[in-house]
């Protein structure tokens, strides 16, 4: 995934604040990957060597399924799609900005990518699917934890955050999708 942001009327002091808000709210994976090349919301600053991975992960919002299944029924304008992530979000070839509401809003597609055919420009992102690795004591293979996948619903949510939770999907990005007429 590729993100864009409206960055041109607002001061260096709140693109400061907000990339300091987007690394915040970013998962582990998420910023392991570097999956957020060409999310910029402003000039990039490293974080400091003294700030911890772990000071910044933030838990998800939890839904589950059938609150956002019910929340957002399929049919009209709204509905769901499944896109195959298996090489990374970058695949997908989706590039998001934010909406007026804050929500993700598709930008572009780009060719080749696995959303081709799946989305449109303008469709706007109501919910993401997410994964958390949760501790699991039984487990004794992944000593990360148990990959969990989880639904985030983007409404009063920050762009920033949205973005960071479908950058935690690593094989199926499912989304609820609202195309405007």
């Amino acid at each position: 995934l590729h993100y864009r942001s409206h960055t041109t009327t607002v001061s260096r002091t709140a693109q400061s604040a907000t990339h300091t808000t987007m690394a915040a709210s970013m998962t582990a994976s998420a910023l392991s990957t570097r999956a957020f090349t060409g999310a910029r919301l402003g000039k990039t600053r490293r974080a400091s060597s003294s700030t911890s991975r772990s000071a910044m992960v933030v838990r998800a919002k939890q839904t589950d399924e059938a609150t956002v299944l019910a929340k957002y029924p399929d049919g009209g304008p709204v509905f769901c799609v499944q896109v195959d992530c298996h090489m990374g979000t970058n695949s997908t070839g989706i590039v998001m900005r934010e909406g007026d509401e804050g929500r993700p809003v598709v930008s572009a597609i780009r060719p080749g990518g696995t959303a081709k055919n799946k989305l449109k420009i303008g469709d706007v992102c109501l919910a993401t699917t997410y994964t958390e690795l949760v501790a699991d004591p039984d487990n004794k293979t992944l000593k990360w934890g148990t990959p969990t996948v989880g639904w985030f619903d983007t409404e009063g949510e920050p762009y920033a955050s949205s973005i960071a939770a479908m950058e935690t999907n690593s094989a199926t990005l499912n989304l609820i999708m609202f195309r405007p007429e």
